[in-house]
């Protein structure tokens, strides 16, 4: 039998091609397998055979590329894919900080054996960002009552700065009118009111003078307190000064800015 020698006739660059093209069959077969994470039905590490869910080796992209924007100290979030082993099918998907997943970021997805979604949600961590200054929404109307050496009618909006808390803090900005000598003046007001529970404290100033008072709140929809009126000109008319009486009522239709009734 004559003996094919066409192997033997190979040059040592053809035969060198041959091995390094076997070599990189081998290597991308184990870098395949590196690339896969298997886990068991409670989500364990475990082997291939015995794997219910597996995951592609999670890579890194940029945060904003991810989720749209970006958040203070993450330069970039692992991209989560899980599969079921017994058909390929996406179990789930969606970003998180650390590479095992413990914490999600953005939108997540989970699906079931038929690709079927069975749970979304969004992992928002824009609101955490403290150091954003967001304008306060849904102004208070207020009506405000003082009497000094003269009295003053007042009406405007007011913005609570902070809600969230059980002790709120009022800006508030109006404008009013006063009568002298059977003349009516405007009256602009500025102030401030913070209010606690049952008590609140208040300071404002007008073109004409400052004023303080401290009193009682009924859950803040009136407050009624005594304090002080200082003129900056006794020479300019008209002179709002001396102990000061005021009543302020509060209509909005924001439930935070009001104090919450509390049954044991």
């Amino acid at each position: 039998m004559q003996v094919s020698t066409s192997f033997y006739s190979l040059s040592k660059k053809e035969v060198t091609y041959c091995l390094l093209g076997i070599l990189l069959l081998f290597s991308s077969k184990i870098t395949a397998q590196n690339d896969t994470i298997y886990f068991d039905q409670n989500w364990k590490n475990t082997i291939k055979n015995s794997a219910v869910y597996y995951r592609i080796n999670p890579v890194k992209i940029k945060t904003k590329n991810a989720i749209g924007y970006k958040i203070e100290s993450v330069d970039s979030l692992y991209v989560i894919n899980d599969y079921y082993v017994k058909n390929d099918k996406l179990q789930f998907a969606g970003y998180s900080k650390d590479k095992d997943g413990q914490y999600l970021v953005g939108k997540a997805k989970w699906y079931d054996e038929n690709n079927k979604l069975l749970d979304s949600r969004d992992f928002n961590y824009k609101t955490n960002n403290v150091n954003k200054f967001k304008f306060p929404e849904r102004p208070i109307i207020y009506i405000d009552y003082k009497i000094a050496t003269k009295s003053q009618f007042i009406g405007g909006m007011e913005f609570c700065l902070d809600c969230e808390d059980k002790n709120k803090l009022f800006l508030g900005l109006g404008f009013g009118l006063t009568s002298y000598n059977h003349t009516y003046y405007g009256l602009p007001d500025l102030h401030l009111s913070y209010n606690r529970e049952v008590l609140f404290v208040k300071s404002g100033l007008s073109d004409k003078h400052a004023y303080a008072l401290a009193g009682v709140t009924f859950l803040n929809v009136i407050d009624l307190g005594f304090g002080y009126s200082q003129p900056f000109n006794n020479d300019k008319i008209p002179v709002i000064k001396g102990f000061t009486f005021g009543t302020t009522f509060r209509f909005s239709n924001n439930r935070k800015a009001y104090t919450q009734i509390r049954f044991m």
